[in-house]
């Protein structure tokens, strides 16, 4: 049994991208270290007998002083940046829990600490061999450069962390995820073409194979729909996935339904094309992206931050990736096969679930904001410009939720109409416009300060 689906996806470039092994940074760090000890024990022999050019010039004292230092260095410079990256991490919890398994910049910290773990074994190592009568001066030259190159590292890792102990920083780097998954999950074709009906699916008599998540309970992260593609057309097999990919799954939970002759091992093989997580990913969500941001911009206006300058940063992030999905299709996707036949069906979020998860908890904590109301006002005709036909209707939903939630926030006249403007900036653009008119008035905008305002 499949469903039809107003999203076809016949082209791999349109498809989300297949999964990639999560491989641990500790990993990678380790292997680094390694590789320090083991370049720092061989090196040193190699060079007995002979006198590389291009080495520093070192006697048996100041190689022995220089190493000395660079690991004394390195090994001080390791636990201030693990305190730094602690304090930083603690700040980014308090901002929202999910932010930091969200972030991929994160994943490189291990990497980074393998490296400067690496040049401080391997200046022990070296110095170890260090004698009156052999100084190896190509491995104390490279010890050098190994510290030039973990002092690059540590100045770019404070640029990282600058940024990442801002809430607009965090902002830009999820929205920068965001735009890229963005891409890859959802295809550009203009949507009054994507939205055409998709290719015929033909109804399957048989019941189908149900194939359950039999494993540890987690979030579905994402699925391979290329391999589960050629799945399909290999087997003439028609494949139905039931949960979203974000959904939660226990145990046992419904996670596909197989249509055609499928082989017995058809519930492993599937199971083998979809990633279980602990928690969300940006990958192949980019609602988990929308979910982020709102949830920066919902803190910054709960009474304990009362920062709103803060969510107007995270609307502006948030205009610039609904603006994209309003002329991308959405919904549910379809893959066919090159005759046209649907293979893969599955759900994802449509038009309406996006906007209501970027706009409606903002609405409802920051409609006593003035520089917030109007900054979602300024978001909202944004979007009434560019959404197609059959989008404005919820654009101009909202903004008629938007005008009564000012008239009841907003009791003073005066600041009632400020409250009614649109604004950019939230407060404070030469650009606001004062009782913006909507396309589906009469009247056109008026700019910010072209004349009083007419009585209601």
């Amino acid at each position: 049994m499949t469903t039809s689906a107003p999203r076809a996806r016949p082209g791999r470039g349109n498809r989300p991208r297949p999964l990639k092994p999560r491989s641990p940074g500790w990993s990678t760090a380790m292997a680094v270290v390694a590789l320090g000890v083991v370049v720092g024990l061989v090196l040193p022999r190699l060079e007995q007998g002979h006198d590389p050019s291009g080495a520093l010039n070192y006697d048996a004292g100041t190689a022995q002083a220089t190493l000395g230092a660079i690991a004394a260095g390195m090994i001080t410079l390791t636990g201030f940046v693990f305190t730094a990256i602690t304090l930083v991490i603690q700040t980014i919890q308090g901002m929202s829990p999910r932010l930091f398994a969200a972030l991929t910049y994160f994943g490189r910290f291990p990497r980074l600490f393998g490296i400067f773990v690496a040049t401080f074994m391997y200046a022990l190592v070296v110095l170890s061999q260090v004698t009156s009568d052999d100084v190896p001066r190509l491995s104390v030259t490279l010890a050098v450069v190994m510290t030039l190159v973990s002092a690059v590292l540590f100045l770019r890792l404070l640029v990282t962390l600058r940024a990442a102990t801002t809430p607009g920083g965090l902002v830009r780097a999820v929205s920068a995820q965001m735009r890229v998954a963005i891409e890859q999950t959802y295809p550009s074709t203009p949507v009054a073409a994507a939205d055409a009906p998709p290719p015929a699916v033909s109804p399957d008599r048989d019941p189908g194979v149900l194939v359950r998540h039999s494993e540890a309970p987690g979030v579905l992260q994402a699925f391979d729909l290329d391999r589960l593609s050629r799945l399909a057309e290999s087997g003439d097999l028609t494949i139905r996935i039931h949960p979203a990919v974000g959904d939660f799954l226990a145990t046992g939970t419904a996670l596909a339904t197989v249509h055609g002759k499928a082989s017995s091992g058809i519930g492993a093989k599937v199971g083998r094309l979809v990633r279980v997580g602990a928690s969300r990913t940006i990958e192949q969500d980019p609602a988990y992206g929308v979910r982020l941001i709102v949830d920066i911009a919902i803190r910054a206006l709960s009474p304990a931050v009362n920062d709103p300058t803060t969510a107007v940063q995270s609307l502006d992030q948030l205009d610039d990736i609904l603006q994209r999905l309003a002329r991308r299709p959405l919904g549910p996707g379809t893959v066919t096969d090159s005759q046209g036949r649907a293979r893969i069906t599955y759900p994802a979020p449509g038009w309406d679930s996006l906007l209501s998860l970027a706009l409606d908890e903002i609405l409802s904590y920051g409609s006593g904001a003035i520089q917030v109301v109007r900054r979602l006002r300024a978001l909202l005709l944004d979007l009434a410009a560019v959404c197609p036909p059959d989008r404005q209707t919820l654009v101009h939903d909202y903004l008629d939720q938007l005008d009564r939630l000012c008239a009841s926030s907003f009791t003073d006249p005066m600041q009632r109409r400020r409250a009614e403007s649109a604004d950019h900036q939230g407060l404070g653009s030469p650009s606001s416009r004062h009782r913006v008119r909507r396309a589906r008035d009469s009247a056109p905008a008026e700019p910010d300060g072209a004349g009083p305002m007419p009585p209601d």
